[in-house]
C-alpha cells in the first residue's frame, strides 16, 4: 500500500499551523467535554461505562441519574463530537507531521502515516461510541443489551488505537532523535 499522497497532499508549513490550532484548541475542548459530563452526574468513571459491555449494568447507571441528568448527558456525548474531531484530526496531522521528517519511502515514514491514520480511526470509533450511547440514553430504561455491547467494542478498539498511536509516536520520536543525535 502506497501513502505517497501523504508526501504532498498539505505543504508542511500548513501542517504546522494546523498542529499549532489543534494543540491549543485540545486542552479547551478537554476541560469543555469533562464540564459536561460533570454537569451530567453521570455516576461512574468513563472507562467502566465504556467497557461494561452490559446493559443492565448501564441501565443501572442512568436509575441514578434524573431526566435532567440524562438530557446533559446526551448534551455531554453531542460537546464529545467536537472533541472527537479535534483529537481525531490532531493524531492524524501529528502522524503526518511526524512522518514528513524522516526519509521519502522509508518504512518508519510510512508507519508514522498508519499511526496517524489509525489516530483518526480511533476518532472515527469514539463517534460510532458515542451514537450507541446516545441510542441508549434515549430509551435509559429499554434499550437492547446488543447496543451496550457494540458501544464497549467500538470503545474498546477506540483505547487499543489510541495506545497503538502513542506507542507509535513514542517509538518514531525515539528513532529520529537516535538518528539526528547520531549525525
Amino acid at each position: 500500500m502506497h501513502l505517497t499522497f501523504f508526501d504532498t497532499y498539505i505543504h508542511k508549513n500548513n501542517i504546522i499551523k494546523i498542529l499549532i490550532f489543534l494543540l491549543i484548541l485540545f486542552p479547551i475542548m478537554m476541560v469543555l467535554v469533562n464540564y459536561a459530563f460533570e454537569l451530567s452526574n453521570y455516576p461512574v468513571s468513563f472507562m467502566e461505562s465504556q467497557l461494561s459491555f452490559s446493559g443492565e449494568e448501564i441501565r443501572s447507571h442512568y436509575e441514578q441519574m434524573t431526566n435532567s441528568d440524562i438530557q446533559q448527558y446526551i448534551y455531554a456525548q453531542l460537546v464529545d463530537y467536537v472533541y472527537i474531531i479535534v483529537y481525531g484530526s490532531l493524531t492524524f496531522f501529528l502522524g503526518l507531521y511526524i512522518g514528513r521528517q524522516l526519509f521519502i519511502a522509508s518504512k518508519i515514514r510510512f508507519s508514522a502515516y498508519i499511526i496517524g491514520l489509525g489516530g483518526l480511526t480511533a476518532g472515527c470509533c469514539d463517534a460510532i461510541e458515542n451514537i450507541f450511547i446516545i441510542l441508549m440514553a434515549t430509551r435509559p430504561n429499554d434499550f437492547p443489551n446488543i447496543f451496550a455491547i457494540l458501544h464497549s467494542i467500538f470503545a474498546s478498539i477506540k483505547f487499543a488505537l489510541l495506545g497503538i498511536f502513542i506507542i507509535g509516536v513514542v517509538l518514531i520520536l525515539t528513532i529520529i532523535i537516535y538518528r539526528k543525535i547520531r549525525r
